[in-house]
């Protein structure tokens, strides 16, 4: 059944305080996100009590509740038709605290419990992943749809139009669109993540790109279009952002609007394809190298590791720090072979969870299950991370240790993915990179979900009593 929405806007306004508590709201995919004035006014054990609310943690500066992919964008819909909320981007680390900051001097104080939230989230690690996240996050639907025709083009094209060369073609323009202008798209991102003119990224992504590169040399070299990929692009944006900065904060007059731009460019320009780019490349290869040499070399080892580890990631929230380098690898080998590894941890956790419902008496429990499994097997794990498998403990060492069986099978057979990250679960079958992978990925899969289900089972969990007995 659909939420209810009216329910859920009440029940979580009640928990946090009301709505003039709230100081900026949004969501992602799976999950409601806001940030508060006064923490002492939230109640988490009443947001987890909320109808329809699947789960709730607190990370990043955030309150953030599981309420399901279609419901997140439906009730940040339904509280903005009521009130008018500052936007909260996703994972928003750097729209979060200035808007903290700004509440807090509105009340004229920091309150000694927000200051300790600020030291513990505020970490360098965390703000790293918060801006990768806030750079690649909006690409995903983007990601996902162009993912998803590559996959199908792919086996359309060796099957039903295996003659109609044509309109293989055409599905291939369809699904290469975000790739086409992904650099220019993740330059524009990163220069306003990190506090420069959004358009300078576009053009640092440009110059690094240009095909005319190929007819000049610097230095007796040769330059290279494209290399270094986004890897390169993210450090430029970073020098350039820096650089503009410092301009503008020391040209005065009308003529900073124009010296500003056209210098940050000339020297940006030169310093990257001298070093940035050079420097960029180097670690993209060394990169494609090493993930070959570990997978290769480490083979079941390497992949038990790499899978059973993804979940803390996802859980601490920096899993999105991998992004630049699936779009790396993909960039460097043809394929990623990393991400199909990581894919097992949402087996691992499909198979715990069924588990869970398997052995719990718990009524809502069963219902939280019985609605974030569809989801999870489609490749969307947080409703059943922070609604199920986690709180519970034992059902979260069992999806790491399922995940760790599926990463094996899929590291030892050597199976990749045709495009960086963005679908997974059953639907990474789709675009996948060969028959071979999609048979493997398949047994990896299921040795996931079983192993997954086995520990779970073996170990068991504290079943949570029904409330009303």
């Amino acid at each position: 059944m659909p939420a209810d929405l009216k329910s859920m806007y009440e029940g979580i306004l009640a928990a946090c305080g009301g709505a003039d508590n709230i100081v900026s709201l949004g969501c992602c995919m799976t999950r409601l996100r806001f940030t508060v004035r006064e923490e002492t006014l939230v109640s988490a054990d009443s947001l987890r009590k909320v109808k329809d609310v699947a789960g709730y943690f607190y990370s990043g500066g955030q309150h953030q509740l599981i309420v399901g992919p279609s419901t997140a964008g439906k009730l940040v819909a339904y509280f903005n038709e009521r009130h008018s909320f500052a936007p909260l981007e996703v994972l928003g680390f750097s729209a979060v605290m200035p808007a903290v900051a700004a509440s807090q001097r509105e009340m004229g104080k920091v309150q000694e419990n927000k200051a300790a939230i600020r030291r513990k989230y505020s970490s360098r690690l965390s703000r790293v992943c918060a801006i990768i996240g806030n750079i690649f996050m909006p690409l995903i639907p983007a990601y996902i749809g162009c993912g998803l025709l590559l996959g199908i083009n792919n086996i359309l094209s060796k099957t039903l139009l295996a003659a109609d060369p044509n309109t293989t073609a055409l599905l291939g323009v369809f699904g290469n669109g975000v790739f086409f202008y992904l650099n220019a798209i993740v330059g524009y991102n990163a220069n306003k993540e990190f506090g420069g003119t959004p358009a300078l990224g576009v053009a640092f992504a440009g110059i690094l790109n240009m095909p005319a590169l190929a007819n000049i040399t610097l230095f007796g070299m040769p330059l290279v279009p494209g290399k270094g990929g986004v890897i390169a692009v993210l450090l430029v944006c970073w020098a350039g952002s820096w650089l503009e900065k410092r301009l503008r904060a020391r040209l005065k007059g009308s003529m900073e609007m124009f010296l500003t731009p056209m210098l940050t460019i000339l020297i940006v320009g030169v310093v990257s394809l001298a070093a940035i780019q050079p420097l960029a490349g180097w670690l993209s290869d060394q990169l494609a190298v090493q993930t070959q040499n570990a997978l290769n070399h480490g083979g079941l080892l390497a992949g038990a590791v790499l899978g059973g580890t993804f979940l803390p990631l996802v859980m601490l929230g920096i899993h999105q720090s991998l992004v630049p380098i699936h779009q790396q690898l993909v960039d460097t080998l043809g394929a990623n072979p990393l991400f199909p590894i990581l894919c097992m941890a949402g087996a691992g956790q499909v198979g715990a969870s069924l588990a869970v419902l398997w052995k719990t008496k718990n009524t809502k429990l069963k219902t939280i299950v019985k609605n974030a499994l569809p989801v999870g097997i489609l490749g969307i794990g947080e409703p059943l991370i922070y609604g199920v498998t986690l709180p519970l403990f034992k059902p979260f060492i069992g999806a790491c240790l399922g995940a760790a069986v599926g990463g094996a099978v899929i590291a030892v057979f050597h199976v990749t993915s045709a495009i960086p990250f963005g679908v997974s679960g059953v639907v990474l079958f789709l675009a996948l990179s060969n028959l071979h992978s999609v048979i493997f990925y398949a047994i990896g899969f299921v040795a996931a979900v079983l192993a997954g289900f086995g520990f779970t089972w073996q170990m068991g969990f504290d079943d949570p009593p029904n409330e009303n007995a």
